[in-house]
């Protein structure tokens, strides 16, 4: 009985609410008028990076926007009065600069505030040397190993051309890029072009030396920066930043959007080890290692015109967490990529590209290597159908890979180009190398290829000069293939057990990779690699010194010299031998 009489009562109740709602007159109801407004109309700023707090009152929700790059928020919008934090960039010029911030309800209804910061200071006229140690004070002026500071202080303080020596140990970012707005956005960000050279004693002194094998200096994202160093220097002719003697490593790439740092925009989305943003960067005997990313390239992203040059530079084991993610070790997008004596190992990734991934619609990506190993990438980690373990080349992409050697890469799934796969009207040059023990097309009986897969549907060019691709696995496929019209180019290369000529002619000759190449292994020079054994027609049908002179002339963006070498260095003046190296074991 009491259920029922609360029954009713409910249902009383919900009538009674509903015939005095219909007694309100809608259209007297008015939206409250906005109302917002800056406590200042103009603010003074110092010439070092900081965050303003300026008091905003508003009575409904307001958003934020700016027209200068140097200002950007913690956050750009708000629901009522509060207090909103302006980031103000360092200023590196010797004027003062003027910007304006717009808090705003509506088009109609908002207030302005006018922000000048002061001149930065004129940079010495010599050049100058910081000392940063893990302990390092940023109290401290850094401009000896007694005073050490910390890296952060030492990226702020100096100037392009400066020095900045690191002792060994682990340094974790955090100081939030400029423009970021959470602890995640914590960076090394270098925005000058300094050098950054690591490797020197922990406890160093006056005239120690920096030696990288012995004394790791580590970068270290700790599994939540989103990069571990970014890297946005402007292009000034004459310039760059190094980083020499560096591990970049645990750094995870993640979220949403972009930061702008000083109109540079940075996307969250890639770069977990290492991003680089229309700067010019040369790296030295370092490695970008063990990063991730919940997108994509967790290990090296490099956009907006970059020029990266690698020397002795090691991409290892970089891996995503995500089926759809691209570009494992390297992702070009849109820049130029100069590699020397390097490697690309061991990378993972959900979607494709796993070693090298390059691809922009409108801007060319370069890329040119010598001497690379890229081996024991693996594409498709998740299940799925991924092509280009190793490498993989998209719209707008022009590579030259010379003396190196494509080893043991995996496409995921029944997918094609363990080693290399190439799309959209591609051109790609591989010059005295080997291409051998990739996997890819299991249980693919279309057409497709296991080594190199060239997708004739997008107008790729593919050439081959004086190289072996023989040895791939998977299916009964070609170890070079693609669509049934996907032609390429050969001279004097090896492609399956066929021998071809300097015309791509056969030559009546044929190869065994199973008794003609050695384990891979360590065999001399930076990477592993698979020497030839024996004598086979990969040590006699080659070419030759004046052949490759010739090629080398045809096409000139390689540097001659290169091109009469082998991957350890070897001469190949008195040689026909076809791969990346001329020493037979």
């Amino acid at each position: 009985m009491n259920r029922l009489i609360k029954f009713f009562f409910f249902i009383l109740l919900g009538c009674s609410v509903l015939l005095s709602c219909k007694d309100i007159d809608m259209e007297s109801f008015r939206p409250e008028t906005g109302q917002i407004k800056f406590t200042n109309a103009t603010l003074d700023a110092p010439n070092t990076l900081d965050t303003l707090w300026v008091e905003l009152n508003s009575n409904l929700p307001f958003r934020l926007k700016t027209d200068a790059s140097w200002l950007s928020f913690v956050k750009p919008n708000g629901m009522a009065t509060e207090k909103v934090g302006i980031i103000v960039a360092r200023n590196r010029e010797l004027t003062e600069r003027v910007g304006k911030v717009v808090a705003y309800i509506t088009d109609d209804v908002q207030s302005e505030l006018e922000i000048r910061q002061r001149s930065g200071d004129p940079a010495p006229d010599f050049t100058r040397h910081f000392y940063v140690k893990a302990e390092g004070q940023v109290t401290a002026d850094g401009l000896s190993w007694a005073k050490a500071t910390t890296l952060h202080n030492a990226l702020m303080e100096a100037a392009s051309g400066d020095y900045i020596h690191l002792a060994a140990g682990i340094y974790i970012p955090t100081q939030v890029m400029t423009g970021g707005s959470s602890a995640q956005d914590a960076t090394f960000e270098v925005a000058e072009n300094v050098h950054i050279i690591g490797g020197y004693p922990a406890q160093a002194t006056e005239g120690a030396l920096a030696d990288p094998a012995v004394h790791k200096t580590e970068l270290n994202g700790n599994n939540t920066a989103i990069h571990v160093v970014t890297v946005i220097a402007p292009k000034v002719e004459g310039q760059q930043v190094e980083l020499n003697g560096i591990t970049i490593s645990k750094g995870l790439a993640g979220g949403t959007g972009s930061v702008n740092a000083s109109g540079v925009a940075v996307s969250r989305q890639h770069g977990g080890g290492l991003f680089v943003a229309g700067s010019k960067l040369l790296i030295k005997q370092s490695s970008v290692i063990d990063n991730s990313s919940k997108n994509h390239a967790p290990g090296v992203y490099m956009t907006a015109l970059a020029e990266v040059t690698m020397d002795r530079v090691s991409i290892k084991n970089n891996y995503t967490t995500i089926a759809a993610s691209n570009g494992g070790g390297i992702w070009n997008d849109g820049s130029r990529l100069l590699m020397y004596d390097s490697e690309i190992v061991g990378n993972r990734i959900g979607g494709v590209g796993a070693g090298l991934y390059s691809l922009h619609t409108a801007v060319e990506s370069t890329n040119i290597l010598y001497n690379v190993t890229i081996a024991k990438n693996t594409s498709g980690i998740f299940g799925n159908n991924a092509v280009g373990g190793g490498i993989y080349a998209r719209e707008k992409s022009l590579f030259y890979v010379v003396n190196s050697t494509i080893y043991g890469n995996k496409a995921g799934g029944n997918a094609f180009g363990g080693g290399i796969a190439l799309y959209g009207a591609t051109t790609f040059h591989l010059i005295s190398s080997t291409v051998s023990g990739n996997e890819a097309g299991i249980g693919n009986t279309t057409s497709g290829g296991l080594g190199i897969h060239n997708s004739s549907a997008n107008n790729n060019n593919l050439h081959l000069y004086n190289s072996i691709i023989s040895g791939n696995m998977g299916g009964n496929l070609p170890d070079v293939g693609g669509n049934a019209y996907a032609a390429y180019s050969v001279k004097s290369s090896i492609v399956g057990q066929e021998v071809l000529d300097t015309d791509g002619n056969k030559t009546g000759y044929s190869f065994d990779p199973q008794l003609s190449f050695h384990l891979f292994g360590a065999h001399g020079g930076f990477g592993e690699t698979i020497p030839l054994k024996g004598t086979s027609s990969a040590t006699t049908e080659g070419m030759s010194k004046l052949q490759l002179q010739l090629l080398g002339a045809n096409l000139t963006l390689l540097e001659q010299e290169r091109l009469l070498e082998d991957q350890n260095h070897v001469s190949r003046s008195d040689t026909k031998v076809m791969g990346a190296l001329v020493t037979i074991q």
